[in-house]
């Protein structure tokens, strides 16, 4: 009977080990997916391999179920990859609880459970809540609690139509819930099996054949009669399937039950599969399970009083528990400084919030300061253009007006003539007249007489087409006095350069423009005006000079100007030299040069007109 329940209660041991768990050829997994893992370039993909490392290596080492949700957990967080780090903390709580840290494992099993919820993963939300059944197990007092976590594992096990994990969890809630009936267990038991069957889930399917067997054990163990032959190939058929599937705890089992089979009639046999199941435990990195054998072994030993037994029994036992020790101490490093990667993504999680709220901060201030720019820009682009339209019009009211003197010098031409015809030709006509006269007057020949009566009225008739002209040329419109080219200039530069921003220095000899035309002056004026056009929309200057006078027969005109110059790398360059071209074309056509100098403390224009082609 000890046997029996010594065997019962390992069965139950290993059961609750095996919650959660769908490997399915494990060794196999696992060197495929080392294998992937070297060849691994894209993070995420990392991690999620990590964390598939992390759950094929929950019983078969500990220590390194552990290592691989470390390593996931800190490349998730770094990536902020949430579905990650939520795999991850699942594989650590997992370690935590075969650890012993059962309050520890159960807080981190709450949070994955809301990472799960969150992301609406059922099949994993029911995984987590066997989990959890599994560590309340520990505590027979949770019973309850535990009968409504696997409750709701089945109720969510129920929506999956792809995945086979609800047959663990009928499994697992006849193992977990010592009240069931017979009849209950069966139902159960034959649901498991059936969705074991339809998935070919081949852990499950080995998990009822182990059932099977320690149903066939404990019947051996209490009646003696007829199920012995039964259990020896049954329990060998299962070490092999344990073995193929690469699960240390199916393995444990049937060793355990191989054992059990030769206590009586070869207990040198079974006291040699006692060993293998340390040594099976001890390469799963699973101490406590170890030394859970190790003590049943040094019980057995101590019975069967061979003091050599005893000796290496104790010793093995105490190896283990030593091990187990500096195991924990290792284990409780690891623990802190996954406590210390929460702690830094929590740091992490404040200075993200942080930086994105300065980023917001100075996103919104960089759009208000470049909002700002446009806005001056914009008023900037308004005002020069608005006096670049002032200059124009200037310009223009200048040039009709130069236009109108030249209109009125063709009239005061014409009054002049006029005068010259009346004071002139007229008097000389008159006079032909009245010598006419006296000589028709004087001659006595009739014939001489009739021929200069004829030559008075031509001579009538001319003096009074001239005198008619003279009075026509005479009555053009009145004099009147046209504006200097100095006062034209100020006019035309009064708006577009106002003197509240731009100080002006206009010096301009008029008497060297008396030899030139008034196309000249006009050609003159409209090149001024493309200067000033180019200083008000390139050059930014604050002083302009224009100057004109007269040098060895050439009429100088001098445009300067304190801006920023037109260096090739100025982005404005292009646009200014349109408004160069149109002043080199103007100054060719008058046959003269243009020579520009230009750097960083400004630009000079100089124009030379021969006075002698104007």
């Amino acid at each position: 009977m000890r046997r029996l329940k010594f065997t019962a209660f390992a069965l139950v041991f290993l059961l609750t080990c095996l919650c959660a768990n769908l490997a399915q050829g494990q060794l196999r997994e696992i060197g495929q997916e080392l294998q992937k893992l070297s060849s691994v370039k894209d993070s995420v993909s990392l991690v999620n391999s990590l964390n598939r490392l992390g759950a094929l290596y929950r019983y078969r080492n500990i220590d390194s179920c552990f290592h691989y949700g470390m390593k996931a957990k800190r490349i998730a967080a770094s990536l902020h990859y949430q579905q990650g780090q939520t795999n991850a903390d699942h594989v650590i709580a997992f370690a935590l609880y075969k650890r012993g840290l059962y309050a520890e494992s159960l807080e981190l099993f709450g949070k994955v459970l809301a990472g799960y919820q969150q992301h609406a993963d059922t099949a994993n939300i029911a995984r987590v809540y066997m989990d959890m059944s599994a560590v309340l197990h520990k505590d027979l007092a949770n019973q309850a609690k535990i009968n409504a976590m696997m409750q709701t594992a089945m109720q969510t096990g129920k929506k999956l139509k792809k995945d086979s994990v609800l047959s663990l969890v009928y499994f697992n809630y006849c193992n977990f819930n010592a009240t069931l009936s017979e009849d209950s267990v069966n139902y159960y038991l034959t649901k498991s099996k059936e969705i074991a069957s339809r998935f070919k889930d081949e852990y499950m399917l080995a998990l009822h054949r182990s059932k099977q067997i320690y149903l066939l054990n404990r019947a051996y163990l209490l009646t003696r009669k007829g199920h012995k032959p039964k259990v020896l190939p049954a329990a060998k058929q299962l070490l092999s399937d344990a073995k193929n599937m690469g699960n240390v705890n199916l393995e444990i089992y049937a060793l355990l039950i191989l054992a059990n089979y030769y206590h009586e009639d070869n207990p040198q046999k079974a006291f040699e599969y006692y060993n293998q199941i340390c040594e099976v435990a001890q390469k799963s990195g699973d101490n406590e399970l170890q030394i859970y054998y190790l003590t049943g072994a040094l019980g057995r030993a101590t019975k069967s009083g061979i003091k050599d037994d005893i000796i290496n029994a104790y010793a093995a036992l105490e190896e283990a528990m030593i091990a187990d020790r500096e195991n924990m101490k290792k284990f409780i490093g690891d623990y802190v400084r996954y406590n210390a990667i929460e702690d830094h993504n929590k740091l992490l999680s404040e200075k993200n919030a942080q930086r994105t709220l300065w980023l917001v901060i100075i996103s919104f201030s960089s759009t208000i300061i470049v909002l700002a720019i446009y806005l001056i820009m914009l008023r900037r682009s308004r005002k020069a253009k608005k006096q670049i339209e002032t200059l124009n019009n200037a310009a223009n009211m200048q040039v009709i007006a130069m236009e109108e003197a030249k209109h009125q010098a063709v009239k005061e031409e014409q009054q002049r003539l006029g005068q010259d015809l009346h004071d002139g030709l007229s008097s000389s006509i008159a006079a032909v007249q009245h010598q006419l006269e006296n000589l028709a007057m004087d001659t006595m020949d009739t014939s001489l007489k009739d021929k200069l009566r004829k030559l008075q009225t031509v001579v009538e008739s001319a003096y009074d087409a001239a005198r008619n002209k003279s009075h026509e040329w005479f009555r053009a419109a009145e004099e009147r006095q046209e504006q200097s080219f100095e006062q034209r200039i100020k006019l035309l530069t009064e708006n577009a350069l106002p003197d509240f921003r731009y100080n002006k220095e206009i010096h301009i000899d008029d008497s060297s423009l008396l030899r030139v035309g008034a196309d000249t002056r006009i050609a003159l004026l409209r090149i001024i005006q493309e200067a000033i056009t180019n200083i008000i929309k390139h050059a930014k200057a604050k002083n302009v000079g224009i100057l004109i006078y007269e040098e060895m027969e050439n009429l100088i005109l001098i445009i300067s100007d304190d801006g920023k110059g037109l260096g090739e790398k100025k982005p404005d360059y292009e646009k200014s030299a349109l408004g160069l071209q149109s002043i080199r074309r103007r100054v060719r056509y008058l046959n003269g040069e243009t020579n520009i100098q230009s750097s960083t403390k400004g630009t000079e224009i100089t124009v030379s007109i021969p006075l002698t082609s104007s």
